[in-house]
């Protein structure tokens, strides 16, 4: 038998290329099994994809995906509370790649939007189809979600402009929660365009991670994509380890009482007012009275004015002035009782 080692001759090269293969036999066609991946010492050789390199072990990747899982859900809770209506979302995929494969996957017909991953030093991209981007237009604008063109011939209008930004930072508000076992964002639309040719946020051969979610509304499913580039990922990969994210786990409440106190408590302007005091006077009093009359107050001069947040009592304080407009002192609380406790006797009230 021939060794396995053996080498054609010239000669025979030659002729299997001239050889007619359409009037041979399928039993004449013999598949050629493929040497052994082995190296001279008898070790396995484990072939290496220099497009598709492996820069993350199994375990960040891992720490990834449960990041990703929780963009998801905050995804979905965001687009709720955006369009008044139940949204699911899903992380159906996370694929390994390079930007230009990223980019042939989206097609013309699709928005890209820039994201910067602020305070990380880079970018994230976002896209989705017109159908996703048309199906929330039209249930922002009045509508049940549908009908949402899949081809459009024209420029984007200014409003439709502006919407789609606000669906981009929904995505974009999205990675804060998850993200914060790992790092504090502060995400923001940088650019937004109507199909990928013209973002070049990311270099076409960096390796990426791509995060595919699954966007059902109303009747309508699409898809979101977030494409995270390798420059990005370096930044954070010591902490992608399963016991580093739970480490750093946030407290879900506590970040939703800060959110809260941060977006909807500390904007708000609250009235405050001084109370100097009060009186009954009757009516026919209150008809004669004339410049120069004294209406005498309840209030005794050694008390504490009363401090009024919106309708609540809830401070005390001394009048004053300071440089040319009067001013209060604030000198104590008012419990639930009506009385005032002066700040030194806090702890003990």
């Amino acid at each position: 038998m021939a060794s396995e080692n053996a080498v054609l001759t010239q000669r025979e090269i030659d002729a299997l290329l001239s050889a007619d293969v359409s009037q041979l036999d399928a039993d004449t066609i013999v598949a050629i099994p493929p040497p052994a991946r082995k190296d001279s010492g008898g070790r396995r050789v484990k072939p290496y994809d220099f497009r598709h390199p492996e820069k993350l072990s199994k375990e960040q990747l891992r720490g990834l995906q449960i990041i990703q899982q929780g963009v998801a859900s905050s995804m979905a809770a965001n687009f709720s509370a955006r369009l008044r209506a139940p949204v699911e979302s899903r992380l159906s995929a996370l694929e390994r790649g390079i930007y230009e494969e990223y980019v042939s996957q989206l097609g013309t017909q699709s928005v890209v939007i820039i994201i910067d991953m602020s305070p990380l030093q880079g970018y994230a991209v976002t896209a989705f189809g017109l159908d996703v981007a048309f199906g929330i237009i039209d249930r922002l604008l009045g509508g049940k979600g549908k009908g949402a063109p899949r081809v459009l011939n024209r420029d984007l209008t200014d409003i439709e402009i502006a919407l789609i930004r606000h669906i981009g930072m929904d995505v974009a508000r999205s990675l804060i929660e998850p993200w914060a076992r790992i790092v504090e964002l502060t995400p923001d639309v940088s650019e937004l365009a109507l199909g990928p040719q013209v973002m070049h946020a990311i270099p076409p051969s960096e390796f990426v991670i791509t995060a595919w979610y699954e966007i059902r509304l109303a009747e309508q499913t699409g898809g979101i994509s977030l494409c995270f580039p390798l420059t990005i990922l370096e930044q954070i990969l010591p902490k992608l380890t399963g016991q580093s994210l739970f480490d750093n786990r946030p407290s879900r409440r506590a970040k939703e009482e800060e959110r809260v106190r941060e977006e909807q408590v500390l904007p708000m302007n609250v009235l405050v007012r001084a109370i100097l005091g009060g009186a009954r006077v009757p009516a026919v009093d209150l008809a004669r009275l004339e410049p120069g009359d004294i209406i005498v107050l309840d209030q005794e001069v050694e008390d504490p004015l009363r401090v009024m947040v919106g309708n609540c009592e809830r401070f005390a304080g001394i009048p004053g002035t300071r440089g040319r407009k009067l001013a209060l002192q604030v000198t104590g609380l008012v419990d639930d009782d009506g009385w005032v406790r002066p700040f030194g006797d806090g702890a003990n009230g």
